[in-house]
């Protein structure tokens, strides 16, 4: 009995060496020295990822921390420094990853050169439900390969292609720092415009006619209101509901060095 006692315990070793976790073979995370939390015009951030790369531009903590997650940025706590600093972020994997491995990747960058601690639980908070209305919605099935794309069209705004509503609720939470969550019952991807200028001069006018004006905030979510059920024919619904949020318990402001 004893060799397959020692096989037994030689798998379990491989399994435990297997199960560590995937890391990138190159990584550089940097401070991004052009972003201030006064100017807007310096906000601007980008991500681009492919099987072997992923490029975070402007960044900071929160929103790397939400797509390591994969949860809306909106359902990321933690000390108030995390959304002030901002940070550009390449890595490079040694062979084709998916996603879900790139994500699992990021984490453990964001331990390694942030000294990371976080949990997961479950909070009541306020959210925006994207439901179905009574006329139904006015988007198209995407016939496009399964990814999402965007390109600005003059006249029709922006063209969004092959977009789930989970892609569409989490855009829409960065707009209002809202969590967003689908409840239209919708699956498969879809084909809409989202042009905001259509609905920026009526609700200009009401805010102005209106004996006490709205906050910032409160004028993104009219905004994305209107833009949602006159595009999409869908409606936002302020609900208060149980979301699991990710919430940094500790991390070092300064990553360690590349």
């Amino acid at each position: 009995m004893r060799p397959i006692g020692l096989f037994v315990f030689l798998a379990a070793s491989a399994l435990a060496q297997d199960a560590a976790p995937p890391a990138f073979e190159v990584a550089s995370v940097k401070m991004n020295p052009g972003f201030s939390q006064a100017d807007r015009a310096t906000w601007h951030n980008t991500i681009d990822h492919s099987p072997t790369s992923l490029t975070m531009r402007n960044f900071d903590l929160a929103m790397a921390v939400a797509w390591a997650y994969h949860v809306q940025r909106a359902e990321v706590f933690g000390p108030g420094w995390i959304d002030s600093t901002r940070y550009d972020i390449q890595a490079k994997t040694s062979r084709p990853s998916k996603e879900s491995e790139m994500r699992r990747m990021l984490k453990a960058l964001l331990v390694e050169r942030f000294q990371l601690e976080a949990h997961c639980e479950t909070r009541q908070l306020e959210v925006m439900a994207l439901v179905n209305s009574r006329a139904g919605h006015r988007m198209t099935a995407s016939e496009t390969d399964g990814r999402l794309q965007d390109r600005e069209d003059p006249v029709r705004g922006t063209v969004i292609t092959g977009a789930s509503l989970a892609e569409l609720a989490n855009e829409m939470s960065r707009e209002v720092n809202l969590p967003i969550v689908d409840r239209t019952g919708l699956s498969g991807r879809f084909d809409f415009t989202f042009n905001t200028q259509k609905y920026l001069l009526a609700l200009r006018s009401r805010v102005i006619s209106d004996g006490h004006p709205p906050s910032e905030s409160d004028v993104r979510v009219m905004l994305l209101e209107d833009v949602v059920a006159g595009e999409l024919g869908l409606r936002l619904e302020p609900r208060r509901a149980p979301v699991e949020v990710v919430v940094i318990d500790r991390a070092h402001k300064s990553p360690a060095e590349n």
